[in-house]
């Protein structure tokens, strides 16, 4: 089986030749940093996935991305401070935050303000960058790209920013929750906006190419549940998102995977009702448990991730302890893509990181 015909199985529940490789979705650059100096050598050019042997999987290429909503054209970058440890900037989603000037994945950033604080805002800044038949969307070699993408192997992915991400992202968490109450029309309205771009979009790219899955980043959760109640949720964001997943479902696209950290225990019911059928990436510390998600809700969505990443810092018995415990099972079961539970921090040495990806690929 190739890479595509292997991920297309696995969302289907079927059997596979091995496992669909995704070990991680890649590491901090402070972690690369740390295994260079421990004999990582990566040549140039040649993806992470690829020098570490992991399916082939490529994202489609258009404004917006992991966790940023879909402008075009974007903020323009504004830097307003620099101390030499942080920077004060202006960010492409016109979100105002302070972050660490070196490394700053490796830790939150401080947001200071949002784009939207009134309908004003939202009609001015954000609306005349939400249109889906901009032509500036589309990279220059489009036409050669849809070829590739129509006689692929590999697995092809989009971003799609979810509901409370896209809220999230315009009025940051007070601001969302304040008018969630104060102000359900505006968030009807700013719900209604998402939707017309997303379904315009794409309705759009696939007339060119069926891509396999979207990835719907929400973030919605932390350790102790959901940051927004499933009733706000359903009330102002469900409706919308099961629109813009009929539209995914109808023009052919397999995999509607939902990217939440933390505990998504109360939300996976509701994503579900919404038709998505794969989550990601199920975070131990939250308290997320695979094997028990698996035998609660069965063959109703596909699960990637659940294996703690935090075993990679202790040692090689703490990692085989975990796979053990959680990967025949899951593998037995169909529909399951092992990975950890996010992506591998600083605190893991090179060594311990091979002995992971060499130990899971034993039960291909």
């Amino acid at each position: 089986m190739n890479s595509r015909e292997r991920f297309i199985a696995t969302f289907d529940f079927r059997k596979t030749d091995r496992p669909f490789r995704w070990e991680t979705p890649g590491a901090w650059a402070a972690t690369i940093q740390r295994w260079t100096r421990e004999g990582f050598e990566k040549p140039a050019g040649v993806r992470f996935s690829d020098f570490f042997g992991m399916d082939s999987m490529e994202w489609l290429p258009f404004k917006g991305g992991w966790v940023g909503n879909p402008y075009h054209p974007m903020f323009e970058k504004q830097f307003l401070s620099d101390d030499g440890e942080n920077i004060i900037l202006v960010d492409n989603y016109g979100i105002t935050k302070k972050e660490r000037k070196e490394n700053p994945e490796t830790s939150m950033p401080q947001f200071l303000d949002f784009p939207v604080k009134s309908r004003r805002d939202f009609t001015e800044k954000i609306l005349p960058r939400l249109n889906p038949e901009s032509d500036g969307r589309f990279p220059k070699n489009w036409k050669e790209l849809v070829k590739k993408y129509n006689e692929r192997t590999f697995v092809l992915g989009m971003y799609v920013i979810g509901p409370f991400g896209y809220l999230r992202n315009l009025m940051g968490d007070e601001g969302l929750m304040y008018a969630l109450h104060d102000d359900p029309e505006f968030i009807h309205l700013m719900m209604s906006s998402w939707q017309s771009f997303y379904t315009g979009f794409i309705n759009r790219v696939c007339v060119h190419t069926v891509f396999d899955f979207a990835m719907i980043w929400e973030d919605i959760c932390y350790s102790n549940g959901p940051l927004v109640s499933p009733a706000s949720f359903n009330e102002f964001m469900a409706p919308y998102l099961k629109n813009v997943v009929s539209v995914l479902k109808n023009n052919g696209i397999r995999g509607v995977v939902v990217d939440t950290d933390g505990d998504c225990s109360k939300m996976l019911p509701i994503y579900i009702e919404c038709g998505a059928n794969g989550f990601y990436p199920f975070e131990v510390q939250a308290g997320m448990d695979i094997v028990e998600i698996r035998k609660k809700y069965g063959e109703s969505f596909v699960i990637i991730g659940g294996l703690d990443k935090k075993t990679l810092a202790i040692g090689s018995e703490a990692i085989k302890q975990e796979l053990d415990l959680k990967v025949p099972f899951m593998l037995s079961q169909k529909g399951y893509i092992p990975m950890l539970d996010h992506t591998v921090p600083p605190d893991v040495p090179y060594d311990n990181f091979r002995c992971f990806l060499n130990y899971v690929r034993t039960f291909e």
